[in-house]
This record gives structure tokens, C-alpha cells and sequence, in this order.
């Protein structure tokens, strides 16, 4: 039951991400999926989720995470996405799939999926957070009932458990917001590597520091879905970013 939230908040991100593609990657993604391609994008998202969480994906779990050390100043591939076993690196795979021509649509099909699911492992702080605890899975805090919960689990599963608001309600209301907001900031580099290090300088500024007093508090709770919110919202956006300029020529 706990994976079904984040699989929920998935489908959440690719149902704003569709608000955002432009008109040719429409014509591009209607020709790949078929008359319902938008229903048929949303459903896929989630399935990734559910790919690594079998047992038998073990070897796909290195690809949920970029993890950075404290010292670093920049995205390294040889550092930290040795093989390209890596969230930066199963993105710019996904993408290259998509754009070259000498992959099938069966591939392309499943390159969108894959291309959706680490958008968003990217930009969960803690994913790209610090090598030393394994992007907070070495963390542990104290709950209401003083029982230890890992760092990385909440938040890739509780915080998002904790949103009142039902997912597809949920796009809506981000896409409302973010029509009122300048987003040409987001869109400054289109380099998944440059977004997954400024995902870390959220987790040193604010995942880390917060955790700090060893407790899964309220205060964590308010300010981490505040940041979760910002976090999905970019990683809808730039999605789409990605998918028009594969797609889109």
C-alpha cells in the first residue's frame, strides 16, 4: 500500500506535464499512443514505479537516485553517474531513445515511462541528496509515536500520503498556480544534470537541516510539502520541456 501513493502522485505529475506539451509532440505522442494518447501517457506513468519496486529489479534501484558529496560544486558523470547508472542518466537515455530514429515505438513507448519516472525521482531532494546516508535512507527520525522512520521514506511515500487533495484535483490546482507564475527560471539550463544538483542544494539548504533535531515533527511535515509541491510542479514543467524538444521536430 505504501508505493500506491507515490505511483498516484506519477500519474499527478504526468497530468500536468500533458498541460505543457506543445502542439507537434501532441501529433508526435497521438501517432505513438493512439487517439487517447493523453490517458494512455497518464496511465503509463505510474508503471515504472511499479517495475522497480519488484523484487527481481534489484538493479534498477541505482537508477532512483544522483548522489552528491558535501563538497561538491557541479554534476560530474564520471562521479556521480558512473555507467550511467543513475536518475541523470536513465533521463538522457530515455530522451535519446525517444529522439533517434533507429529505436521502435515499442522502445520510444517505453522510454516515455521511463523518461516521466525519473523526472520526478530528480527531483525529490532527498534522492539527490548526500552519498554518506544514501540520499537519507541511513536516517532515521522519531514519529508521533516515537518509532524511527527512515528520512528517504518520507519523503517518497508519507509526504506525499499527507497531500488532503485527490491527485487529479491536485494538477489542476498547480496548473492555476503556476499560470500566474514566471517560469522562465526553471527552463534557464534544459540540463536534467543541472537539475538534479540544484535538487541537491534544496536537500543540503532544507532536507538536511530540518531533520537535524531527529524528529518527523509537523514543522518537517508543513515545510517539506511546501517544497515537495515546487519540486513536482518543476518536474511536470520540465517533463514537457524534454518530450517537446525530442518530439517535437
Amino acid at each position: 500500500m505504501v508505493s500506491a501513493f507515490e505511483e498516484q502522485g506519477h500519474s499527478m505529475v504526468a497530468q500536468l506535464m500533458v498541460m505543457y506539451l506543445d502542439d507537434n509532440a501532441k501529433g508526435r505522442l497521438e501517432s505513438l499512443l493512439g487517439a487517447n494518447w493523453q490517458r494512455e501517457l497518464i496511465a503509463m506513468a505510474p508503471r515504472v514505479e511499479q517495475e522497480v519496486s519488484r523484487a527481481k529489479n534489484r538493479s534498477m534501484q541505482p537508477l532512483q537516485l544522483t548522489l552528491f558529496s558535501v563538497e561538491d560544486t557541479e554534476f560530474n558523470p564520471q562521479q556521480h553517474c558512473p555507467k550511467n547508472a543513475c536518475s541523470v542518466g536513465a533521463v538522457l537515455e530515455s530522451k535519446k531513445v525517444l529522439q533517434e530514429n533507429q529505436f521502435s515505438n515499442a522502445q520510444k513507448k517505453k522510454a516515455l515511462g521511463y523518461l516521466m519516472h525519473y523526472m520526478v525521482q530528480l527531483h525529490v531532494p532527498v534522492n539527490t541528496g548526500l552519498k554518506r546516508d544514501m540520499g537519507g535512507q541511513k536516517i532515521y527520525l522519531k514519529d508521533g509515536d516515537l518509532k524511527d522512520v527512515n528520512l528517504a521514506w518520507i519523503w517518497n511515500y508519507d509526504l506525499y500520503r499527507r497531500f488532503e487533495t485527490r491527485w487529479f484535483s491536485l494538477a489542476q490546482e498547480y496548473f492555476r498556480e503556476m499560470k500566474d507564475m514566471d517560469l522562465s527560471t526553471w527552463s534557464e539550463s534544459k540540463m536534467p544534470q543541472d537539475w538534479a544538483f540544484e535538487s541537491h542544494l534544496l536537500a543540503r539548504e532544507h532536507v538536511y537541516p530540518i531533520a537535524t533535531e531527529g524528529r518527523y515533527s509537523a514543522a518537517l511535515i508543513k515545510e517539506g510539502q511546501a517544497l515537495l509541491r515546487t519540486q513536482l510542479q518543476k518536474a511536470a514543467y520540465r517533463s514537457a520541456l524534454l518530450i517537446n524538444e525530442a518530439l517535437g521536430s
